[in-house]
């Protein structure tokens, strides 16, 4: 049985419609982590079906194909599976749930009669060149194509889609109650020494946001978690196998049930069945490495911990979107940032993009560029042969996998977004009298500081004459590098 939407559920649909009618061909719906994106892919099915049309729905993993396959049915709909030799196969079936892998060696044989007259691609911003292709052709007969994403920032997907529908963002969900909202930890960047200033004497925002870009883990990722969310079920994002590994080994070693996996765990059964110990309760703690950014749900997480650097916006915003799931009993998501991502890419709350990518950037490039070069040779630290071979052929030797990420110390404060509901006329003062203080630091005017509370909290105290400068605090001095390193992402943007 299909639920009622949510006005902006609705809304969603109707805008899409809107588009379908002024001529858009393929266009992209926005809606973030705990939307309900499912729910609006199925009733647009359900109207498929209804005017006795054929639809697909395209996802690029094993695990979706039935999970998306059992809502469809749960709603009443007619389902068939094009994946291999999966039981549910039937062509006959006006909704086909299909993986891009079994769907790009078919697809040309197809015949044309049970070829779709709607096509929709689940987790649309991972675009393989079967997507394209096959998207390209339903443009080019009139087909309407609709990808899904909460996540659509990939380089060069205005290329494929003609336009961006805004759903549901994190902020609107989290304003609404959909979302729980994000307590976010980061590291506080207090000695800029070296970083080039401007005429004026503030950062070069460019050289602020190259200073965010280091590679290096502040603080003990065990330490920090047993004094901000000790108990918390908790999911931790590492750098690569090895990290992820040893970061298991330190909870494990602090007497925490934790557990590792990764996305290159050939046996699905052990994977699940570590997942499935987590979702119950029996692991506190999973640390991963390429698995849980994306089609997967554990809304029991309260806790994220982020301890590998990135400067992808799309996987910094489905590495935080894991933990702000509603869940019985739970009020909010600790974030525990130790890589900087916060400051680099944003809160999860910050403004996204606007548009899609124009594809001004790698997607440019011919694909026999990108395309991985074969290994260098090297010589065995232990007997000197030189082969590609990470194991040595001669001798069996393998060197020991590096984290490669540096460790310091470090502390993390709390970062937060600003609420203007929440600022009474005293703190709002104050702020701006910090402010003050910071720009008479820096030979500022006194407008600076009045824009900057219009940047931060959305307005600026009414009698700002009155106000005199005060010192600002390290509080106030980390909002303030903050804003710089919003300004300098959005300026690169």
């Amino acid at each position: 049985m299909s639920q009622t939407l949510r006005d902006y559920q609705a809304e969603s649909l109707a805008r899409l419609k809107a588009n379908l009618r002024a001529g858009v061909k393929a266009q992209v719906l926005l809606m973030a982590t705990g939307s309900g994106k499912t729910t609006v892919a199925s009733a647009i099915m359900q109207g498929a079906q209804a005017k006795g049309n054929r639809a697909i729905f395209v996802v690029d993993s094993l695990e979706l194909v039935d999970q998306a396959a059992a809502r469809f049915i749960a709603d009443g709909l007619d389902v068939g599976v094009i994946q291999g030799q999966h039981y549910l196969t039937d062509y006959s079936k006006p909704i086909q749930v299909a993986t891009i892998q079994t769907l790009r060696r078919r697809w040309e044989y197809m015949p044309d009669e049970i070829k779709p007259a709607v096509v929709m691609v689940d987790e649309c911003h991972v675009l393989h060149q079967a997507h394209e292709e096959i998207i390209n052709e339903c443009k080019h007969k009139g087909v309407p194509v609709i990808g899904l994403s909460a996540t659509p920032f990939r380089k060069g997907m205005g290329k494929v889609f003609d336009d961006l529908v805004i759903g549901a963002t994190t902020a609107s969900l989290t304003q609404q109650g959909y979302l729980v909202p994000a307590i976010c930890y980061a590291p506080f960047v207090p000695d800029l020494k070296g970083v080039k200033t401007k005429a004026d004497g503030d950062w070069l925002e460019d050289a602020l946001a190259e200073l965010m870009g280091d590679a290096d883990i502040v603080g003990d990722v065990v330490e920090n978690w047993l004094k901000l969310a000790e108990g918390r079920q908790t999911i931790v994002f590492a750098a690569n196998v090895a990290h992820s590994r040893l970061l298991n080994d330190a909870f494990q070693r602090a007497g925490i049930k934790s557990a590792h996996i990764d996305g290159y765990e050939r046996d699905l059964d052990v994977r699940t069945a570590t997942i499935n110990a987590f979702r119950a309760g029996k692991i506190n703690v999973l640390c991963n490495v390429g698995v849980l950014t994306k089609g997967f749900d554990a809304p029991e997480t309260s806790c994220i911990v982020i301890a590998r650097p990135t400067k992808s916006l799309m996987l910094h915003v489905q590495m935080i979107g894991r933990g702000l799931r509603l869940a019985e009993g739970k009020r909010d998501c600790i974030v525990i940032d130790h890589a900087g991502n916060c400051l680099r890419n944003g809160l999860p709350t910050d403004d996204l993009p606007q548009e899609l990518d124009d594809g001004t950037g790698t997607r440019n490039l011919d694909r026999k560029q990108r395309e991985k070069k074969e290994p260098l040779p090297s010589a065995c630290s232990s007997c000197g042969f030189v082969s590609t071979k990470h194991k040595c052929p001669a001798c069996g030797f393998a060197p020991e996998a590096r984290k490669d990420v540096d460790v310091i110390d470090g502390e993390l404060y709390e970062i937060t977004t600003a609420n203007p509901k929440e600022w009474t006329p005293e703190k709002l003062a104050r702020l701006y009298a910090e402010f003050l203080g910071y720009a008479r630091e820096r030979n500022y005017s006194p407008g600076w500081a009045f824009h900057k509370c219009r940047e931060y909290v959305g307005r600026a105290p009414k009698a700002t004459k009155s106000i005199t400068a005060i010192p600002p605090s390290e509080e106030t001095r980390r909002i303030i590098t903050h804003l710089n390193i919003k300004n300098a992402k959005r300026r690169a943007a």
